[in-house]
């Protein structure tokens, strides 16, 4: 490898999310769950594979679904990218900016709200999810989700 082609793959796996394999996203897998306010939560991730995590969130609250969204991150054009479908809607891409051991971020800004999301494993049992208008003190939701825990009687 010349040394100009040594600098622009050393430039390249520098990029946010560009140098991201499945494996630094595994601690995300698993099935996570808990209550916010009076709204039973639920997220399921599966481990990437092939470049590919395949997600799912339920909210259901008196023994209702009250919401669900599908959801992928998917490497394209080398990197990370949340694909968000609340409700089963139109797909809105989140390109990953930052992606640290664990925790991950993503951001759209051209998108209305939200603009950001961030997932932060708190410790082994525990995931923490956000999301936000793109700044530390505006609008923003969050969920702290532990493993496996159990689903409220209806």
């Amino acid at each position: 490898m010349n040394p100009a082609t040594r600098i622009l793959v050393s430039v390249v796996l520098m990029l946010p999310g560009a140098a991201a394999n499945a494996a630094e996203l595994d601690w995300m897998a698993g099935h996570w769950c808990g209550l916010r306010g009076k709204t039973f939560n639920e997220e399921t991730w599966l481990p990437a594979r092939g470049d590919l995590m395949i997600g799912m969130h339920r909210d259901t609250r008196d023994g209702k679904a009250v919401g669900f969204e599908f959801m992928r991150i998917a490497r394209q054009q080398g990197t990370w990218t949340f694909l968000a479908q609340p409700g089963g809607g139109e797909v809105v891409p989140f390109p990953a900016t930052t992606i640290n051991g664990g925790s991950v971020a993503v951001s759209n800004p051209q998108h209305d709200f939200p603009q950001r999301v961030t997932y932060r494993r708190v410790d082994a049992d525990t995931l923490h999810a956000r999301v936000d208008d793109g700044t530390a003190s505006g609008q923003s939701l969050e969920w702290t989700w532990k493993r496996d825990c159990t689903v409220p009687a209806d």
